[in-house]
């Protein structure tokens, strides 16, 4: 009487066994994609936007983030992000965002930014902007 299995069934109900166990992890992933949106690529409805980057230099930029109630213009290092500004201004907010969704692309991040510094007539120490977007400095 032989009481060693054969070697071909074992493989067999292995090779079956590891099958089931991907489908059934394949599936539950593909459900839980469905169930929960944010578990997706990027979610659909984002609370943060960035609404546009400027190079700067090597790994440094600008960057203007739409958060809920303002606009942050961010100035982004290897180190460190720092807040440079915060637009609260119902209006201004409404003509930036209206310039990205409107022409994507169009308007450059730089004209914008030159765009809301003339709008709040931003003073960075004794400068400020002037009608082009130029600094200044003040008496």
């Amino acid at each position: 009487m032989n009481t060693t299995p054969d070697l071909t069934i074992a493989t067999l109900k292995m090779v079956l066994s590891l099958g089931a166990v991907l489908l059934v992890l394949w599936a539950v992933h593909r459900w839980l994609r469905r169930m929960l949106p944010a578990a997706g690529a990027a979610g659909r409805n984002r609370w943060i936007k960035v609404l546009g980057t400027h190079p700067l230099g090597m790994k440094k930029s600008i960057a203007m983030v739409q958060v809920p109630g303002a606009i942050l213009v961010l100035g982004v290092g290897t180190e460190q992000i720092q807040l440079l500004t915060r637009i609260d201004d119902p209006e201004v907010m409404a003509g930036v965002v209206d310039a990205t969704t409107a022409q994507p692309g169009a308007a450059g991040f730089a004209e914008q930014l030159k765009r809301v510094s003339r709008t709040l007539g931003l003073k960075c120490g004794n400068a400020t902007a002037d009608d082009e977007g130029r600094v200044v400095s003040g008496s």
